[in-house]
């Protein structure tokens, strides 16, 4: 206490003096000291009459750290202070936490990472096993245009069971069916327009299928791209009211059958699917093309 006394007198300052008559007492010290140097230097003057700019700097910092320490006193004790006695280990404790609080976060989140990641994994694992227990399918089936579910809404994952179930009942013979439902809008009206045919693009790349059923729209750009396998000769003649021709860009511009109508079959209206048009075709390189050919018999024949 004692230095600090001194340093006060130093500076000539109350010792009860705030932080900015501190520092603006020290400034004119500072320059005032200098100036006298210089005078002395000037005139050639010993420079015993100038006061000691270290000890200036001295007792300003001795004073600086004086009223940050109360300063943090009396922050710690309107934190802490209700603490009484635990005091210090609750300073310690918030300090801590203050201090690590992002590294905690951040090895939360990591662990949070982890245990989904693991899940995931397990639960695909899961998944794939349950999978590799059902049979081989015997078609697999894609509806792909401007199709809603029985609700008016857009079609989702919880759909494809109950087609799946549907399309199996129609065939008894069959063990197992396979389905995916795409909803691809006509027209490209809006920004999720554009997002639902990106991503009807990328299920034509990913889910390989043996037919689609789809609406006029989408039926031509398929087969004029490519995608559809041409039917000419496949089917009864008796069917020929029913075929849909398209020009495929990449077949020398020639007009084949690629597609046969069955929107008019009582098999469709079983579906639990809702559309305008329905047109079946067989993808170009279809697996089952078969049992492809036999589903849209089945489906033209029955009125």
């Amino acid at each position: 206490m004692g230095d600090l006394k001194k340093a006060y007198e130093l500076l000539g300052l109350q010792e009860n003096a705030d932080k900015e008559e501190v520092e603006k007492r020290y400034f004119i010290l500072i320059r005032r000291t200098r100036s006298i140097k210089q005078r002395e230097e000037a005139e050639g003057q010993e420079e015993l009459a100038a006061p000691n700019i270290e000890e200036i700097n001295r007792a300003y910092k001795l004073i600086l750290a004086h009223n940050d320490e109360i300063t943090k006193e009396a922050f710690n004790e309107n934190a802490y202070g209700k603490y009484k006695k635990m005091a210090g280990s609750a300073e310690k404790v918030d300090h801590f936490f203050s201090y690590y609080k992002f590294h905690l976060l951040g090895s939360i989140a990591l662990i949070l990472i982890l245990i989904f990641g693991i899940k995931a994994y397990v639960d695909n694992r899961h998944e794939q096993a349950e999978l590799a227990k059902l049979p081989p399918a015997d078609v697999t089936v894609a509806f792909f245009g401007e199709y809603g579910n029985k609700s008016g809404s857009y079609p989702s994952s919880e759909d494809i069971k109950p087609m799946e179930t549907a399309l199996l009942s129609q065939f008894p013979e069959w063990k197992r069916v396979i389905a995916f439902i795409t909803y691809v809008p006509s027209e490209m009206k809006s920004q999720q327009d554009s997002a639902l045919i990106q991503k009807s693009m990328l299920d034509l790349m990913t889910n390989k299928t043996d037919m689609y059923i789809m609406d006029r729209v989408n039926f031509l750009k398929l087969a004029q791209d490519g995608a559809l396998a041409p039917l000419d000769n496949k089917l009864d003649t008796a069917f020929k009211d029913k075929a849909v021709k398209a020009v495929n860009k990449d077949a020398s511009n020639s007009e084949h059958i690629y597609g046969y109508d069955v929107s008019n079959s009582s098999l469709i209206k079983g579906l639990p699917i809702l559309g305008k048009e329905y047109i079946a075709g067989i993808r170009f390189d279809a697996k089952k093309p078969d049992d492809a050919t036999h589903f849209i018999e089945k489906y033209l024949n029955t009125k």
